[in-house]
């Protein structure tokens, strides 16, 4: 926290020099955004954008400090001109796709999820990212196969491992998520959710 405070410190007094500098301007409103000062967040990142109104990812700072303020047209809004700006912008497409979801419009965000595994053909995480959506909606077939897209491009896709063993254990199907829950903790031996559930899995099968 002191180390933010200082940092803070030192842009505004690099400000007084250069008050009209978008970069610092926008430095200042993550400083603010860190310490949980939202509104002085956004004061910052909004005179960064009238001095420089193509940064996209001021405008997706701005978004996520509304989000984080339960200002969700703000934050939508500010998203999609991030997007207007750079529209191969995954972390906006993302975040995006989540405030859709958090407002039960999951056909929009379905839409945006999948748009991104589109645009990002060879990213493992838009494939798992994607499959946590179907997971959170029940289609578990679909997550599944999202899961082994994303280990396919990423072998070392420990939490994918993991969430397939996660859909296996509920269906029932322990010896296969088993073998999922070891793979995924001999990526990640400190997996906690891994651990836990393969131990749970191993219990159900001395019974």
């Amino acid at each position: 926290m002191k180390q933010i405070e200082q940092k803070i410190t030192e842009i505004q007094n690099e400000l007084k020099e250069s008050p009209n500098n978008a970069e610092l301007l926008n430095e200042l409103g993550v400083g603010y955004h860190m310490l949980g000062e939202y509104q002085k967040a956004v004061e910052a990142y909004r005179q960064s954008i009238a001095e420089d109104a193509e940064n996209f990812k001021v405008h997706f700072n701005l978004a996520n400090t509304f989000f984080e303020q339960q200002e969700v047209e703000k934050a939508v809004n500010y998203y999609l001109n991030a997007l207007d700006i750079q529209p191969d912008y995954v972390p906006a497409l993302n975040n995006l796709a989540d405030v859709y979801e958090l407002a039960e419009d999951n056909d929009r965000a379905q839409e945006l999820f999948e748009y991104i595994t589109k645009i990002k053909p060879d990213d493992p995480m838009g494939y798992f990212n994607l499959g946590n959506f179907h997971l959170r909606t029940n289609n578990t077939v679909e997550a599944g196969k999202c899961y082994k897209k994303a280990i396919e491009l990423d072998p070392k896709f420990h939490e994918a491992y993991n969430n397939i063993g996660f859909i296996l254990k509920h269906i029932g199907q322990y010896e296969e998520a088993i073998s999922y829950f070891e793979q995924c903790l001999e990526i990640a031996p400190d997996y906690e959710p891994a651990q836990k559930d393969l131990a749970a899995c191993r219990e159900a099968l001395s019974k």
